[in-house]
């Protein structure tokens, strides 16, 4: 994307103007301590919709009224303007042709033209970057966030403070809430991603909540019909036992449902037929008396397999008591001689042997006892699993065994067969109309469809390939780096060159690989030199990746403050200052206006870079090409002011 700013311009109310005209390319601003360079950037971000004044109190602020950046973006010059923070700090953003002639900006200029608050200002400029994606966030719950103008500015600006630290790379990267929304907005600035991927991915989530609740319901339906099957089916059974209608109870839940909707209707005829109900009443007792005999047998195998089990450990707690007391005897001789009669004495020998085979048979059995005594454990656990179903399973009948006794067959107030049988039948309709009307609901189908369309959007978002873009990207950034290393001021200790820069891994971290594959992170290089070179490798090398990207919306702006000072802390060479100081300033700004036309020729765009510095280019080799670029020099009394 074409961008670049035509100029820096500032206006008291009385319309008197103080501007810095500027052009595509490399742009440099000269001159004395307290002139105004500094101000510079801080009136760009002022006009970039910051959210507060950060520009330097005094001359500037006492003289301002209206602060004016005309922007070229594309085809279109936007004329950004914003009043001064005391009076409101209202704003203007106003389109017109690309060869618009800046001349023709002043106070009147802004007559009759809307004024904008901050956010309608940043929404306004954001869209003629092209940057659209409203909502960055990937969870529906979170609050939604724009990919923001604020946050490319920390990859815009290298204030005065910044550009030769160690420890820190980016501007506004001291407060973490906005250090993470500046990295993860990344792929939005580069044009590797646009709204689409964040809406796929919001909807992903929202399919995947949608079958996780689906298959709980689906779980949860199924342990509801299971209980509703061990209630409603003995009902039907005793319904049945009492019509003295054969009844197969080997059906589904749902079948049991319809059979509960549509009973069998009593006949006069079956008034003294008794031998149904009486019949299942037996029968239950028959299955009551094979699960108390299966429960028996359970409980035998547990209490014996406690008995072995302690006898186990017990035997072995004694096998190993008097594997402690071998132990604890002497180291075996092979002659033991009588102290007496001076002969040896083959007896003890031959109980040493004893002794030995037998040290050799308590380590056998010991590994055999202890293998066992584990694996009873667990049997005994898989038995009292067995016994707690066995038990559950003998409640259940004797609760229906209870039932049929004191409904059907003692009861005094169901005297007649046509009560129990009224009364069993209630009893079936009343637990039908507690089942819940979407509980037998097919949902399997809708699960499946969910499923289908999970794949579908997970095709899609793998189709914008992010990882391997962010992978291309960090190698391009490092490769950049390290091409624009060579010519820039390192320690010898750190060469070969080898500048890397985590952007796969999110962190931002600039290193350097050294002796197999060490990191040495910036914070632990030394000499600002190396700082220095550091912060123009990167930034140029993200000035070069976002000038290649067709869809970036990242504005092709730098600035740079006072990138010489390491060099020549008092502004300039002078005597004290070394030829190799003024050969690595000389080279650094080499280094800028060769990548520059390189990026040019490689992309047919040229980013936009502001210096600030004190250097006028007076003693460099390249003093004539520096001179071309300068802007202003404020020196002998002048300045921004």
């Amino acid at each position: 994307m074409k961008s670049y700013f035509k100029a820096i311009m500032i206006f008291n109310e009385f319309g008197e103007l103080r501007m810095v005209p500027l052009k595509s390319g490399v742009n440099i601003v000269t001159g004395e301590s307290k002139t105004g360079k500094s101000a510079l950037v801080e009136i760009i971000d002022y006009c970039l919709c910051s959210s507060r004044s950060t520009i330097p109190k005094g001359k500037i602020t006492d003289f301002s009224f209206l602060y004016v950046i005309p922007m070229l973006i594309n085809k279109n010059t936007y004329v950004i303007a914003r009043e001064r923070w005391e009076n409101g700090g209202k704003m203007y953003v106003i389109k017109e042709a690309e060869n618009f002639n800046i001349a023709n900006i002043n106070l009147e200029y802004f007559h009759n033209k809307q004024k904008l608050n901050v956010k309608d200002a940043q929404y306004e400029i954001e869209s003629a970057l092209g940057l659209l994606v409203t909502n960055v966030v990937t969870d529906d719950e979170r609050k939604g966030k724009r990919a923001s103008l604020r946050n490319m500015v920390s990859y815009m600006f290298q204030h005065q403070n910044l550009i030769a630290s160690k420890f820190a790379l980016f501007y506004r990267f001291s407060d973490s809430y906005r250090r993470k929304d500046i990295i993860e907005q990344f792929p939005v600035f580069a044009g590797m991603i646009d709204q689409s991927y964040y809406s796929d991915i919001i909807e992903l989530g929202n399919l995947k909540k949608r079958l996780n609740q689906k298959i709980k319901i689906q779980k949860a339906n199924e342990k509801s019909s299971e209980f509703i099957k061990r209630s409603l089916l003995p009902l039907l059974e005793d319904y049945y036992a009492l019509l003295d209608i054969p009844f197969n109870s080997n059906i589904t839940i749902k079948r049991m449902i319809e059979l509960s909707s549509n009973l069998p209707v009593f006949d006069d005829a079956q008034l003294f037929k008794e031998s149904g109900i009486i019949k299942r009443y037996h029968s239950l007792n028959k299955e009551l008396e094979d699960f108390r005999n299966q429960e028996r047998e359970v409980l035998l195998k547990i209490n014996n397999l406690k008995d072995v089990n302690h006898d186990g450990f017990n035997f072995t707690s004694r096998l190993k008591e008097i594997k402690e007391q071998i132990n604890a005897t002497e180291t075996f001789n092979e002659e033991y001689i009588c102290p007496l009669c001076g002969k040896n004495c083959e007896e003890i020998y031959e109980e040493d042997n004893l002794l030995k085979e037998a040290a050799e048979w308590l380590d056998q059995e010991l590994n055999i006892t202890t293998k066992y005594t584990t694996d009873f454990s667990e049997d005994i656990r898989k038995l009292k699993e067995l016994h707690i179903g066995i038990e559950i399973e003998i409640k259940d009948k004797l609760k229906q065994i209870k039932d049929i006794e004191n409904n059907f067959i003692y009861s005094r107030e169901l005297v007649s067969k046509r009560e129990r049988i009224n009364y069993a039948k209630s009893k079936i309709i009343l637990y039908k109309d507690l089942v819940s009307e979407g509980l037998f609901d097919n949902s399997d189908e809708e699960i499946q469809n969910l499923k289908s369309e999970i794949t579908i959007l997970e095709q899609k978002i793998s189709g914008f390939d992010l990882e391997t873009k962010k992978s291309k990207a960090q190698t391009f950034l490092s490769n950049n780096m390290n091409r624009l290393a060579l010519n820039l001021d390192f320690e010898e200790e750190y060469r070969p060159i080898n500048l890397n820069f985590g952007l796969v891994d999110e962190t931002f971290d600039l290193y350097q690989f050294q002796n197999n594959r060490n990191k040495i992170f910036l914070s632990e290089m030394g000499s600002g030199a190396n700082w220095v070179s550091c912060h123009i490798a990167l930034f140029l090398s993200f000035l070069r990746y976002f000038a290649t990207q067709e869809n970036s919306p990242m504005p092709l702006f730098m600035f740079f403050d006072q990138p010489s000072q390491v060099y020549f802390p008092q502004g300039k060479a002078d005597e004290n200052v070394s030829n190799s100081d003024i050969n690595a300033v000389s080279q650094m700004y080499e280094t800028i206006f060769e990548e520059i036309i390189s990026i040019e020729e490689d992309t047919n765009i040229t980013p936009q870079i502001l210096i600030v510095d004190h250097v006028d280019g007076k003693g460099l080799e390249i003093e004539e090409q520096f001179k071309s670029h300068i802007r202003r020099d404020w020196r002998n009394g002048k300045a921004l002011i």
